[in-house]
């Protein structure tokens, strides 16, 4: 089974990287962190992520983007044993982390969504992770029918009206989650993905694409998020994991 433990750590003190059965899930609050640490979490950050975030206009989208990249470079370069500014991060197409030299020890993935990020690592496994919002006014019924497979766009429209954004959401994002973890396009890939299977144990599902677009399986399990959001990290196959999330803080 997925099983799943919280706590709160002041940081990554001599963390192992951990075997393909274990996920930790570090929660980071952005905006407490870089009104606490911004230094720090600007000075981890490569050339080319400084001269990203130095195009973006708005003062609140940059610090958290600022915050995101270099607590995750924090928290990685204790998993690797690398100051985090040195950590040779790089992405695939549809935008799957890796980092150079370190691919058969360490998997990773990040997503941040308002002031809050997730980051997932893990061992020599594919893994994603995924926060969403739930953005008011939308029209979720109409959005699963035209995305969803029958079957989940059918949980969506059966809903309470009051419940149907949440069923939405949670679809929505094991579904990015699996996609994170596949290293595919979400829209051309992942988007029929079945992730609303009965649990297999701990409360986690067997995800998989029926049409075999996306072929292979990934274990999910959603992930307790801020209010207003939903969260959930995704394993590529069936084997069983423990799951450990904990609250970033710097150190």
């Amino acid at each position: 089974m997925l099983g799943s433990r919280a706590g709160r750590g002041p940081g990554t003190r001599g963390e192992r990287a951990p075997g393909a059965d274990r996920v930790r899930v570090w929660r980071i609050d952005l905006d407490a962190v870089m009104e606490r640490s911004a230094a720090p979490l600007r000075a981890a950050l490569s050339p080319e992520e400084r001269l990203r975030s130095s195009r973006m206009r708005d003062p609140v989208l940059r610090g958290r983007f600022e915050a995101a990249r270099g607590a995750a470079r924090h928290i990685l370069g204790r998993y690797v044993g690398r100051p985090p500014a040195r950590l040779a991060w790089h992405t695939g197409r549809w935008g799957k982390p890796w980092i150079a030299g370190h691919e058969d020890t360490v998997r990773f993935n990040l997503s941040h969504c308002d002031g809050h990020a997730l980051l997932a690592v893990t061992g020599p496994r594919d893994i994603g992770v995924d926060l969403e919002r739930v953005r008011p006014g939308g029209d979720v019924v109409a959005l699963s029918r035209r995305y969803f497979p029958a079957e989940e766009s059918s949980l969506v429209a059966d809903a309470l009206e009051a419940r149907r954004p949440d069923v939405f959401l949670t679809l929505w994002a094991r579904k990015e989650a699996c996609t994170k973890a596949a290293g595919a396009s979400l829209l051309g890939h992942g988007l029929r993905l079945l992730v609303s299977a009965p649990p297999v144990g701990g409360g986690a599902v067997l995800a998989h694409d029926p049409t075999r677009r996306l072929p292979g399986r990934w274990l999910v399990h959603d992930v307790p998020a801020p209010a207003g959001h939903g969260a959930a990290v995704a394993l590529d196959g069936a084997e069983p994991a423990h799951l450990t999330i904990r609250q970033w803080e710097p150190q």
